[in-house]
């Protein structure tokens, strides 16, 4: 892991002050693949349930219905034509629901991906003032680091001028 450069506050200031917009930008990521997930969950559950996909037996020490589609990794054979039609009954599902993108894509991977590259975009911003970049980052340090980042773009010194901008507004 490289060395952590340490910035002058003032220039940390300005660099949050700058990068508030990116800061945003995730955090609207953020609540569009939170939002989507729920969405395409609810409306993909029933259709899982009526494959009743079963664990591969003995591996896992699991046996019966498998109950999220996020396991059916787990199932006996992925490239069982069950397995096939069930992703086929989603794309179904996902045009039925308002989907344009590919076909054989689902919107809510496609928002965790946005969410995903926005974080990456903020980190990228933040790598001249600190040195850290993507490729050090992992699991809860880049959770903490990516909330620093967020905090500090989101904070107080911002709140005045967001102040003023609705002081101004309630006046006219």
């Amino acid at each position: 892991m490289p060395t952590m450069k340490v910035p002058d506050l003032a220039t940390f200031k300005a660099w949050a002050k700058d990068c508030a917009p990116a800061a945003r930008a995730v955090c609207m990521a953020r609540a569009f693949a939170e939002v989507e997930r729920e969405r395409v969950d609810a409306y993909i559950a029933p259709i899982f349930a009526a494959y009743r996909f079963e664990y591969r037996p003995g591996r896992s020490g699991l046996t019966g219905v498998i109950p999220d589609p996020k396991y059916l990794y787990m199932v006996e054979d992925l490239d069982d034509p069950l397995v096939a039609a069930f992703y086929a009954d989603c794309a179904a599902a996902h045009r039925a629901h308002g989907w344009t993108g590919p076909a054989d894509h689902c919107p809510a991977l496609h928002a965790e991906t946005l969410r995903r590259e926005t974080e990456r975009l903020l980190i990228g911003l933040a790598e001249p003032l600190f040195g850290l970049s993507n490729d050090h980052l992992f699991g809860d340090n880049r959770v903490k680091y990516l909330e620093l980042l967020i905090g500090a773009c989101l904070s107080a010194p911002h709140a005045d001028a967001r102040a003023a901008t609705r002081t101004e507004g309630q006046h006219a």
